[in-house]
Parts: structure tokens; C-alpha cells; sequence
């Protein structure tokens, strides 16, 4: 019998952004279809979420959107390395994911992806330099019925 490492309750699985931007990119990379025919990611209502209400509500947003990925094996290596969160075993390597952002108005424009502004883990320092992979997650990075995108996108999001 092959042994679950899921912890199945969701604590900490959360990813860094610049993680969730190579999967997003790795889920594109693998679509034979013409681009814009397949599904890149799906925006929920907050009145749907209810396993994401509460950081929702935290951070004043309006949503949820859903962004498709897919697993390599060095993706897979990249989050098993980190101090928290449930690992991932090597079997998920090209399989398709999902990773859910919150969205909120910002600068007048709804259902925005939200990032916070802090540097942190997985994201650039104010002068260039990566944080260790070892850092504690962002209350904003990403979590592992809709309007889907191609038809209603953030095309200014970083995963985009």
C-alpha cells in the first residue's frame, strides 16, 4: 500500500509566488490546443468560498480565483524542500493542479489577484536577493461554478 504524505486538513499549503508562477507556466506549456481555448484559471464568488471565507474577509476581497498548474519534478522538489506544509509525492509529477487567490478591488478594478507588498518568502528583496526557501509563507500566496478566463482574466497578474 503506497503511504498518503497529505495531511488532508490544508494547513500550510500554501507555495511561494515564484513557484506558482512556474507551474502556471508548465500548465500552459502543456496545453496542444490553440491558445485560448482551454481553461487558464476560473474566478469564484466569496459567497462560494467558504474554505477560503475567512482570509477573504481579512483581506477586504471580493473572491477567489483559481489557477491551473502542473507539476514537475522540479516543482515537486522546490516545495517538498519548504519548513511547512504537506509534501508531495513524485507520482504527482505532470499532473495538473489547482491554486486558489484571493481577489479584491484595487485601484477601482475588481477581482484583482492580491499579493501583499512584503518581501518575504519566494519573493525578491528590495535589492535583488532571494530569501532562503525556508521562510515562512506570505498570507497571500497561493493556496494548492466560475467565470473562467480566457473570458474574464487579470492580465496584469504575475501568474498570468
Amino acid at each position: 500500500m503506497t503511504e498518503n504524505p497529505l495531511k488532508r486538513d490544508g494547513t500550510d499549503n500554501t507555495i511561494p509566488l515564484d513557484i506558482a508562477k512556474k507551474m502556471t507556466a508548465a500548465f500552459r506549456e502543456s496545453q496542444t490546443t490553440d491558445k485560448g481555448t482551454y481553461t487558464k484559471a476560473a474566478w469564484f464568488p466569496a459567497k462560494q468560498i467558504t474554505q477560503l471565507a475567512e482570509k477573504v474577509k481579512s483581506f477586504d476581497g471580493d473572491g477567489v480565483r483559481v489557477y491551473f498548474g502542473r507539476y514537475t519534478q522540479e516543482i515537486i522538489d522546490a516545495i517538498n524542500k519548504l519548513d511547512y506544509g504537506d509534501k508531495i509525492p513524485d507520482s504527482y509529477v505532470n499532473m495538473d493542479t489547482i491554486m486558489f487567490v484571493v481577489t479584491k478591488i484595487i485601484n477601482g478594478v475588481p477581482k484583482t489577484d492580491y499579493f501583499t507588498d512584503k518581501v518575504g518568502h519566494g519573493h525578491e528583496h528590495r535589492h535583488g536577493h532571494h530569501h532562503p526557501i525556508c521562510d515562512p509563507p506570505l498570507p497571500t500566496d497561493p493556496d494548492n461554478r466560475s467565470e473562467l478566463c480566457p473570458t474574464i482574466c487579470d492580465e496584469n497578474s504575475p501568474l498570468m
